[in-house]
């Protein structure tokens, strides 16, 4: 299979995995990105929630902040019509792809297919590239993180195998893909690879959804992947992402580079100023901060001057207002805020609140990574990824739709495959208890896993 077979089975892979489409849509996109060779990506959802913002949200990887911040300004009204976001029926796709003429100048291509409701104002297109542009919009299936609706019998209803998420709704999404205009512009077969590929979020998979891998089983970490991720661009959305602000008066006082590219992750259209009202994790972080600082809590009593050491340790009781916490669905994950009062030298609390975020990358998908990085063909990486996720062979079988024999072929395969070394953690996950891989023998390369 060529590169851009694969790059297509993995697009189609992804919407097997037990997670949301906020979950996996930035691998995604970077994935789509790769395989039509383009400069710019970007998403567009509606939470499905009408009354509350006409506006919706986007994720931009490559646009600059500033392009963001001058679209947030102007409403950030990106939706598919000039009156807002309208009602869209499952697996209705409109168009709105913008490609250059021979006058150089760009056009809305195949008139008669595109919808004249599908717009971009001026600031939007600041955000993508100055060249061609795919635009498409369209109504993606409900998906349910795993274990979130047990007892549900939907067809799009993933596993149920992990513990309970927040609800997950999404309204109308809109993919957009460009091209700088000193590259060539977009393909009749690479318009409609682009079509194809984006269609499938508004049908359900064809194929069994994979499970959801077991605690301790099949969650490899980072740096047991026994590789240099190098320059995959694809390895960084896979990863969780750590990061620290302090907050104070409204507003960041201090934060790290890694809160700082969480809170410019996700934009909305801004009703007032355009920093924390456009900046979804900026607002909330401020009602975090808000809702801690606003609590009473006992201050701890201040000590004497003249006490150097205090005669007898007190122990002042934990007070529920010095931390707070919650939790909100992002592009590549959940983010987890958890807040802490800070406090003086004196004890007594201040206004400033220590914000620490972590996005957590669901498990599902950094092993469905760590599986595109072998030289597995797709068939073989959707074993591997059952397998290593706890099922049995026969569950695997089954939901693969082969025979034994076939499952022992790719097995052997699997093996033959698959570096003694560098996959020495998958090997021994595939073979399971009693596989018969010493260290010794993972170290001098002279056997793989057993897995017959």
């Amino acid at each position: 299979m060529g590169i851009q077979g694969d790059l297509r089975a993995c697009l189609r892979q992804l919407h097997q995995l037990p997670v949301s489409t906020l979950d996996y849509l930035p691998i995604w996109l970077e994935t789509l990105r790769t395989l039509l060779s383009a400069d710019a990506v970007a998403a567009l959802w509606h939470d499905g929630d009408t009354r509350r913002s006409m506006a919706g949200n986007w994720f931009a990887p490559q646009s600059s902040v500033s392009a963001c911040e001058r679209f947030a300004a102007s409403g950030g009204v990106a939706a598919s019509g000039d009156d807002g976001w309208f009602p869209m029926s499952p697996g209705g796709l409109i168009r709105g792809h913008a490609r250059r003429v021979r006058s150089s100048r760009r056009t809305l291509d195949a008139a008669g297919e595109c919808s004249p409701t599908l717009t971009r104002s001026p600031e939007f297109d600041a955000c993508l590239g100055d060249g061609d542009v795919l635009d498409i919009c369209l109504m993606p299936v409900l998906r349910y993180r795993a274990g979130q609706m047990d007892g549900v019998d939907a067809v799009d209803a993933v596993d149920v195998a992990h513990p309970a998420d927040f609800a997950q709704r999404m309204g109308p999404l809109r993919i957009l893909v460009s091209r700088d205009k000193t590259h060539r512009r977009f393909s009749a077969y690479e318009v409609q690879m682009f079509e194809h590929a984006a269609a499938e979020f508004a049908i359900a998979p064809t194929r069994p959804v994979l499970p959801w891998p077991e605690a301790g089983k099949a969650v490899f970490p980072v740096s047991a992947f026994g590789r240099d991720a190098g320059d995959d661009p694809v390895d960084p959305l896979c990863r969780d992402i750590c990061g620290t602000l302090v907050w104070h008066h409204g507003q960041p006082e201090w934060a790290d580079s890694a809160a700082l590219g969480l809170m410019q992750r996700v934009w909305r259209g801004a009703s007032g100023d355009v920093w924390p009202d456009a900046c979804l994790v900026v607002r909330e972080c401020h009602a975090l901060a808000a809702e801690l600082t606003s609590l009473p809590e006992a201050a701890a009593p201040a000590m004497s001057p003249e006490l150097i050491v205090p005669p007898v340790p007190t122990v002042f009781p934990a007070s529920p207002a010095r931390h707070a916490s919650r939790r909100v669905a992002l592009p590549g994950g959940t983010l987890h805020l958890q807040a802490t009062r800070l406090r003086g030298m004196n004890g007594r609390p201040t206004e400033r609140v220590r914000i620490a975020l972590h996005l957590a990358v669901p498990p599902a998908i950094r092993l469905l990574h760590r599986l595109w990085a072998t030289p597995l063909t797709p068939v073989q990486r959707e074993i591997a990824m059952r397998l290593l996720s706890g099922q049995s062979r026969a569950q695997a079988r089954e939901a693969c739709g082969i025979g034994v024999q076939t499952l022992k072929t790719h097995l052997s395969a699997m093996r033959a495959r698959l570096d003694p070394v560098r996959d020495a953690t998958l090997l021994r996950g595939l073979g399971g208890p009693g596989c018969g891989v010493s260290n010794a023998s993972v170290r001098s390369g002279k056997t793989a896993a057993r897995l017959e």
